[in-house]
Formats: C-alpha cells, sequence, structure tokens
C-alpha cells in the first residue's frame, strides 16, 4: 500500500481519495483554497462516493496545508485545476524529493509546466506525468461525499519529458490503471473536454448567462445540432492529429448520443451532473484558455487550419469579457513558439 497526497479537494479530489482509502492507501488529502470542503470533509471523517462507483474510506489526513501533506506521501496526485498549475508546482517545488512522484489528472500540458519549474527548484528529476481527460467527470455533493457520473476506466498517461511515460504508469499503478502513451498528442488534447465544453457553452451562452447557476450541459444543452458542431470540430482535430502522426480518440458523437437518451441507464449519473451555471465556470475559464487555446496553437505548428475552434475561442473570449488566448497557454508562452511540425512532433514522443 501507499502514502498518497491528493491535491485538490473538489469532486474528483474528493472521490479518488475515497476510493484509494478504501483500498487501504494511506491519503492526505489537501487542498488550500476549498476551505468549506476541507472543513466539511474533516468533520465527517470519512469519505464517500456514489454514483457509478459506491465506497467509502477514512483518509489518514484532511488538511488546508499543502506541504504537510506532500512531505507525508510517496505519490503525488493532482486534482487541480489547470489555472492553478504553476501556482501548485511552485507549491510543491521546494518540498519535493526526487524519489517522489506526481501525476496531474487531466493535465493539458500540465507536466511541462511543472517539469520547468521542478527543474528551476533544483528538483529536475522528479518524474511529473498527466492523464488523457480526468480520472472521472465528479461533483460534490456532501460533506466528505462525491458523486460520480461515468465507469472508471483506464486512462492514457504521458509525461515530461515523455521518454518517462512507462515508468510514470508503473509508479502509479496503485493509483490506476495506466497505459503510457507514445507521444504526448495521444494524452493532452484526446479527453471530450476539448471539443464537448467548448461547443456546449458557445452554443448556449445565452441560456448559461440567464441560468442564474442552475443550466446542466448535458441535460439542458443538447440537440442535434450540438452534434452536427461536434462532428465538425472533431474532423479539425483529426486533421491536426494526421499531421502530427497520431491517432484522435473517436468522435464524441456516440456519447452524447447516448446522453440525449433518457432511458440510456448507462449515462443516468453523468446527465445529473451540474454545470456551466455562468460564463466564469471552469468549462470556459479553465478548459478554453488552457485547453482550446493549446490545441489551437499546436495546429497552427502542425501547419493545419483550425476555423472552427479559432471561432470558439474568439467568441467565449468576446462573450466572457477576456482574452483567453493571452491568459491562456500556448506553445508561445510555455516557450516553444517558433517550433516546426518535425521538431513538435519530436519533443511530443516518447
Amino acid at each position: 500500500m501507499k502514502k498518497i497526497a491528493v491535491i485538490g479537494a473538489g469532486g474528483t479530489g474528493v472521490a479518488l481519495s475515497a476510493i484509494l482509502a478504501s483500498k487501504g492507501h494511506e491519503v492526505y488529502l489537501a487542498d488550500n483554497l476549498n476551505q468549506t470542503v476541507v472543513e466539511a470533509a474533516q468533520e465527517a471523517g470519512v469519505l464517500r462516493t456514489k454514483g457509478t462507483k459506491v465506497c467509502e474510506g477514512r483518509p489518514a489526513l484532511v488538511t488546508s496545508n499543502i506541504e504537510e501533506a506532500v512531505r507525508c506521501a510517496e505519490l503525488i496526485v493532482c486534482c487541480t485545476i489547470s489555472n492553478r498549475d504553476e501556482e501548485i508546482a511552485r507549491t510543491l517545488a521546494p518540498v519535493m524529493t526526487k524519489d517522489q512522484a506526481v501525476l496531474v489528472g487531466a493535465g493539458n500540458g500540465a507536466t511541462i509546466v511543472y517539469h520547468k519549474i521542478f527543474e528551476e527548484a533544483g528538483k529536475g528529476d522528479v518524474l511529473t506525468a498527466e492523464t488523457a481527460g480526468n480520472f472521472f467527470p465528479a461533483r460534490v455533493t456532501g460533506a466528505g461525499e462525491s458523486t460520480i457520473g461515468l465507469p472508471l476506466a483506464p486512462k492514457g498517461v504521458t509525461s515530461f519529458p515523455p521518454q518517462r511515460a512507462a515508468e510514470a504508469a508503473e509508479r502509479f499503478a496503485e493509483v490506476w490503471e495506466l497505459n503510457p502513451c507514445g507521444s504526448m498528442m495521444d494524452a493532452l488534447f484526446n479527453g471530450p473536454n476539448l471539443i464537448c465544453h467548448s461547443a456546449g457553452c458557445i452554443l448556449n451562452a445565452s441560456a448559461i448567462s440567464r441560468s442564474g447557476g442552475k443550466f446542466c450541459l448535458f441535460t439542458d444543452g443538447l440537440s442535434e445540432g450540438f452534434l452536427n458542431v461536434t462532428d465538425a470540430l472533431w474532423e479539425e482535430k483529426a486533421r491536426v492529429y494526421e499531421a502530427m502522426g497520431c491517432k484522435p480518440s473517436p468522435a464524441p458523437r456516440g456519447m452524447l448520443a447516448g446522453v440525449m437518451d433518457v432511458q440510456n441507464e448507462d449515462y443516468r449519473y453523468f446527465r445529473l451532473m451540474d454545470g456551466p451555471g455562468s460564463l466564469e465556470h471552469r468549462y470556459i475559464t479553465e478548459d478554453v484558455p488552457y485547453l482550446t487555446c493549446f490545441f489551437v496553437s499546436v495546429a497552427h505548428a502542425a501547419g493545419v487550419k483550425v476555423p472552427l475552434f479559432e471561432g470558439v475561442v474568439g467568441l467565449l473570449s468576446a462573450a466572457a469579457g477576456r482574452d483567453f488566448t493571452a491568459e491562456g497557454r500556448t506553445l508561445e508562452n510555455l516557450g516553444w513558439g517558433g517550433l516546426s511540425r518535425e521538431e513538435l512532433i519530436r519533443r511530443f514522443k516518447a
């Protein structure tokens, strides 16, 4: 059994902590922002999951002190939003040791950021890895309780440098079933959020703004027109993947059609996943700047035109009154601007 620090007490962090503790791991759940959730979990003592996975486990520690949790652990799993990557990496760097390793859920290229910051701190030999998409969709639904929306499944894993992906799969084998990716591209943009969240938010922006926080994309926002837009976005994505010598994950139409079919019990709990309730929701303020903008910059480096993705970024930036390209993650602000397609392929390959 492992000593595991889970950073981030949102739906994913609470649920993952419960799952790992239920298996007998020594779990330290930490978050220095979600104080209300931390205090509720401390009071509950036992963490529980509902939905597609039902379990409970008692963590060794629930704390708002991230450094304290990291000092206790062999493995660190970060379940924080991409907007916090630099902050979390700088918090971890001073207390990390070479024998520890970090896995970021749905990293969106977080490993590049973590590795750079760890190198600056003289910790460049620390293993940094990320999963292809989040571990699972989840929401905090009570004190120390999280509801999971889809069945648990193996995940692809990449690292930076990408040559360490197989090592990451082995190091975190007791945390999750991980399959090493041959290229970072196999992990970076192959989760569903790139297409589903951006398409859903742009098509429903007015309804989201008027919802008073009660909009639910996968109940209120799906239609045949939505599916058609996701098909067109997937076609652009597929051309980028072909140019980068990789294969994209399947188009999301099949999954979304299953969600729309209210008789399909496979998506019973997924339909209950709330959000986005406003244009400040992370579906927009995380996924657009740190996922869609990153993808668009890779498409440009690959020499592939992606006008629909560019339109999504432009329209949602305008709707939110922000410049997501300027504030988000791109090859340029990672220090990789000007790379040719061939150079980028080499940098991404394991």
